[in-house]
């Protein structure tokens, strides 16, 4: 059973290494609270909302998936190598192929003029929605530029012993 639980605790830290070193997971973190938090001014189907969280998956599961190859490329070549170049640049294809996805599906779902009037006099009506939607966007902007950077992190880990690079 500890193995079990212990599963679910590797699993966190990827995610929370993935959030915290990764700019564009904290872009996509972002993107999916706002996409989320806009669907209470549509009539969705339960089938839309579906598919708009599935999309919301693929797009951070897929951010996921291109920072771990990049950081086992970056063990095992951690010079320049075009195999290693040609690797994170098909990862970073499949997150653009997620991502532009997720936004055209996005785009066609909440693309109705009658929703964007009835958005804006939600925020400019009240002062204070308009005064907590301003604060949302300054705290999602300081998140979203407040990680770190992963190749330093991973170097100071290994200077201070934390990690070891085995030498070939």
């Amino acid at each position: 059973m500890k193995h079990f639980f212990n599963s679910f605790r590797y699993a966190m830290s990827g995610i929370m290494f993935s959030a915290k070193y990764e700019r564009n997971m904290r872009i996509h973190i972002v993107a999916m609270l706002y996409v989320l938090y806009f669907t209470r001014f549509y009539n969705f189907t339960r089938a839309e909302i579906i598919l708009l969280i599935l999309t919301c998956i693929i797009a951070i599961t897929m951010e996921m998936l291109n920072t771990s190859i990049e950081v086992v490329i970056d063990k095992v070549s951690p010079g320049y190598h075009t195999l290693a170049k040609i690797g994170k640049d098909v990862a970073a294809g499949a997150v653009l192929i997620a991502t532009t996805g997720a936004v055209v599906i996005g785009v066609i779902l909440f693309w109705d003029t009658g929703a964007f009037f009835g958005i804006w006099l939600h925020f400019t009506g009240s002062a204070v929605n308009s005064v907590l939607f301003l604060g949302s966007l300054m705290l999602a902007f300081l998140f979203i530029n407040s990680g770190k950077k992963r190749k330093a992190h991973i170097r100071k880990k290994v200077e201070e012993g934390e990690i070891e690079i085995e030498q070939e």
